[in-house]
């Protein structure tokens, strides 16, 4: 018998701007259409989530999760709230529980039966004085706490359930914060876990079958892809979804991806992974991904988001530079050792191509798409002025070079030089500003092809 996964759903829980009211909407919808079946909201910088979570949402943000809970339901789709208390819970006062307990009571109330507590990215000891009286450690304290909590919603309703993402979500399953975790907690809470590391490039069988004996529990995987927030905010995650094993579904719950700010851009990695969610067996990475991209952009701009998406490659599942971008580099050098006029021109060709592909994406039909990516689009088109430029640079100086006018010392000044030297004052001038670019887009292929090309000129 073929196993699926429970959970096939999303975690809006990056830090920065949380998603707006409208966008999360939408988005459930989506999930709907590419068969996902959980939201779970958890935006870091909501304060009601998390800084002042013990405070109550005042009416119109409780009406606003009440509608996304309707709405959730209506698209087939579990609405999952989670708080997350810990940078100031103080797990032995009642008063604290009792905040926390009118907390969820509030969103039971707005149509809510699946919840979750966030103890993620904080201290690994108890802070509170009183606390440290009565548990021995934290994780004593949090599966007090969360036994507690679900003992009491399974006093509203049965049909409620409680998820929990501790304290150590990665990496060595064998602490003793983990076995502990896995000890306590009742067996009907699910536990999150991101996997080997906090952005995992592969989540393999071995590992998650082990994981799952140390929880004593399959664990539900806290997926962080396609996020991009904190040190990758100048990222854009929008590669194909690869490295997770098909015989997950054996050991695991299942997944909640961690989605980019970027609400629309996220959709072509969400969709990949519903593919792999709904069918681990036949999932193609690949052909996963095209469909995605295309249901995001359309067919006719499938080239054009490929070759974009291929300078946008480096990601936590991706970390080396883009390969497309970094096969034509290579075969352009080699070339102009035979041929500097076809090496340019290999290259130069390239930069075309990704000229045109940014118009074609600058003005899709996909407006919101369009608007999310105009940051990466904008110094996307600006590496492609360079990289024509470079090109440029290597046809004007190939003569010069191949003649021996180019040994150093050798020759003095020459009217040789006269265009030459124009070009390398131009290639300085924008890889200096290339520097101070805000995004991670081409990676370092063509700044150290324009620094190589500088040193060879000196």
């Amino acid at each position: 018998m073929v196993r699926s996964f429970v959970w096939k759903g999303i975690v809006e829980g990056f830090y920065g701007r949380p998603w707006a009211h409208e966008e999360r909407l939408d988005m459930m919808a989506f999930m709907s259409e590419i068969g996902m079946n959980a939201y779970m909201y958890a935006p870091k910088d909501d304060p009601y989530h998390r800084e002042n979570w013990r405070k109550p949402y005042p009416a119109r943000k409780l009406d606003s999760l009440r509608e996304l809970a309707s709405h959730a339901a209506s698209h087939g789709v579990s609405f999952v709230f989670a708080v997350s208390p810990g940078i100031s819970v103080r797990y032995s006062d009642k008063r604290d529980m009792d905040a926390f307990m009118q907390k969820l009571k509030a969103l039971y109330g707005a149509g809510v039966r699946d919840f979750a507590i966030l103890y993620d990215d904080i201290p690994d000891v108890l802070s509170n004085e009183d606390d440290r009286k009565a548990f021995p450690d934290l994780v004593s304290a949090q599966v007090a706490f969360a036994n507690s909590v679900l003992k009491q919603l399974k006093r509203w309703s049965d049909e409620t359930t409680l998820m929990v993402c501790p304290t150590q979500y990665h990496g060595d399953y064998n602490t003793e914060y983990v076995l502990g975790i896995g000890a306590g907690l009742s067996k009907d809470i699910d536990i999150m876990w991101t996997g080997p590391d906090v952005c995992s490039r592969e989540l393999s069988y071995e590992y998650t079958k082990s994981v799952s004996a140390a929880l004593m529990r399959p664990p539900v995987y806290w997926d962080n892809y396609p996020v991009n927030d904190a040190a990758m905010k100048g990222e854009l995650h929008i590669g194909p979804y690869t490295g997770r094993d098909p015989r997950l579904p054996q050991v695991s719950r299942g997944f909640f991806l961690n989605p980019m700010n970027q609400a629309e851009a996220s959709k072509i990695a969400l969709g990949a992974a519903a593919s792999y969610l709904r069918n681990p067996e036949g999932y193609d990475p690949q052909a996963a991904w095209e469909t995605a991209a295309a249901r995001v952009v359309g067919e006719d701009a499938l080239e054009a988001v490929t070759l974009f998406a291929d300078a946008c490659a480096i990601s936590p599942l991706h970390p080396e530079e883009p390969p497309m971008l970094k096969e034509t580099v290579g075969r352009a050098v080699r070339r102009a050792k035979e041929d500097f006029k076809e090496g340019a021109g290999i290259l130069s060709a390239h930069m075309l191509k990704m000229q045109a592909s940014a118009e074609l994406l600058r003005t899709n039909p996909n407006s919101k798409f369009a608007e999310e990516i105009s940051p990466w689009l904008e110094e996307y088109v600006k590496w492609s002025d360079i990289g024509l430029h470079i090109a440029e640079t290597i046809e004007k100086s190939g003569a010069y070079l191949a003649s021996g006018l180019g040994s150093t010392g050798r020759c003095g000044f020459s009217l040789h030089m006269l265009p030459v030297a124009s070009a390398k004052f131009k290639l300085s001038r924008m890889m200096s500003r290339a520097v101070n670019f805000k995004t991670r887009v081409c990676g370092d292929v063509l700044l150290q092809l324009g620094r190589d090309l500088l040193r060879v000129l000196q």
